[in-house]
């Protein structure tokens, strides 16, 4: 895949009698840096020597298929590496694939198997901040309670309930048109985060499960966002105080029960 940080060059095969003093690859990877939250990080090493199990495998022949090809749309990004040889002529090697577009296995494992020792790391974009990194919730979060949902009777939630909730309050800040692409959302800023345990948990549970469908129409400035793993309910904490399910069904709380999700 072209990477968004790199400038378009153009991959081409190894030159012939062309033998690598030295490997230079970029990788990306997130990283948390103490005091300023997790980023996406370049990585710049290098690898010296002939290399000579990668060349190999770049010298090989990509697969073509007579009969066309049925294949699934997935995409494996190659890291980005130039071989040097001694002359300090660079080449961005084109990585044979398979049939279906795919580099081969054997290809992506000499790459990532030389003796890499990293020059640079250099930090390129913030992923979340320091404050939302600690939260354990985004920094900002779109607000899907605008989103048109359907009534619906009550029923539980989570099964099994969760020995815990994490509940990530965002306040709306910027007020644009909601549609069915959550970039173009209201959005929320984060603002408070807890864990919600014990009593206060259970009776919050409770009233989830037993919330009364709701067709009030969502506006409010404030929205909960609780996870337990990799289920999600959205409660707005003003307005209706209508509970958006992890089924899409839009059910209501009572006060008393939106206020078990503040401070």
């Amino acid at each position: 895949m072209p990477d968004p940080y790199l400038p378009a060059s153009p991959r081409q095969q190894l030159p012939d009698g062309f033998i690598p003093a030295q490997v230079i690859r970029c990788r990306w990877e997130p990283r948390y840096l103490p005091g300023k939250g997790s980023w996406e990080v370049v990585i710049q090493e290098h690898a010296d020597g002939p290399a000579t199990e990668l060349m190999t495998e770049l010298r090989r022949p990509s697969e073509r298929s007579l009969f066309g090809r049925d294949c699934l749309d997935i995409r494996i990004k190659v890291d980005y590496l130039v071989v040097v040889d001694s002359s300090g002529r660079a080449v961005l090697p084109d990585v044979p694939n398979g049939v279906c577009g795919e580099p081969f296995p054997s290809a992506m494992a000499a790459i990532r198997s030389l003796p890499y020792q990293v020059d640079k790391q250099v930090p390129v974009r913030r992923i979340e901040s320091e404050k939302s990194f600690r939260a354990g919730c985004g920094g900002e979060f779109p607000d899907i309670l605008r989103r048109r949902r359907q009534p619906g009777a009550a029923h539980q939630n989570w099964n099994p309930p969760p020995q815990g909730l994490r509940v990530c309050v965002y306040r709306i800040t910027k007020k644009t048109p909601g549609t069915a692409q959550t970039w173009n959302m209201v959005r929320g800023r984060l603002e408070s985060s807890h864990i919600l345990r014990g009593s206060r948990l259970r009776a919050l549970l409770d009233a989830l499960d037993t919330a009364p469908p709701s067709d009030c129409p969502s506006d409010h400035t404030r929205f909960a966002v609780l996870t337990p793993g990799s289920w999600e309910a959205y409660v707005a904490l003003d307005g209706c105080h209508n509970l958006r399910r992890s089924d899409g069904t839009l059910g209501r709380l009572a006060p008393d029960a939106v206020a078990l999700l503040t401070k």
